[in-house]
């Protein structure tokens, strides 16, 4: 499958919240494989990674947290300047709009990865595998270390 499932917690922007989310996935043994925080004046939205999204998902919502699951994408780009711009000039030829991105590192051989909240994620593939563009399933972000 082309698509990875991410999960989005929105918390209180206040000393704490971002650590009872992180603590709680912690405490239910549920690997973050990625996290990205953006805030706004009362409230932030975390956006998680995690190796099982679906146990994840459900420990949240157990303990009392806002979230819901998206589907996402999940690109390997090479680790060379120029890269991630090579790919953005592919989505913008195909008329697609990232809505957000965020990246992290991952011992992948010569690869990063970018996690990207697309307009169209049909499209998004197409182009993708058109331009040789890796996408990384479900299975390859369980293995990234």
């Amino acid at each position: 499958m082309k698509r990875i499932k991410q999960i989005s917690v929105f918390v209180e922007n206040k000393p704490g919240r971002l650590l009872d989310v992180v603590e709680v996935l912690g405490s239910n043994d549920i690997d973050i494989k990625a996290i990205s925080l953006a805030d706004s004046s009362d409230f932030g939205i975390v956006r998680l990674i995690c190796e099982d999204p679906e146990s994840a998902y459900k420990v949240i919502a157990k303990n009392d947290f806002t979230a819901s699951l998206t589907e996402v994408l999940a690109i390997a780009i090479s680790d060379k300047p120029g890269s991630l711009a090579k790919v953005l000039r592919a989505l913008k030829e195909s008329g697609i709009n990232i809505e957000y991105m965020y990246g992290f590192s991952a011992k992948m051989k010569d690869y990063a990865v970018m996690i990207m909240k697309v307009s169209n994620l049909e499209e998004t593939i197409k182009c993708c595998i058109s331009n040789n563009i890796r996408i990384l399933s479900e299975s390859d972000i369980k293995s990234v270390v």
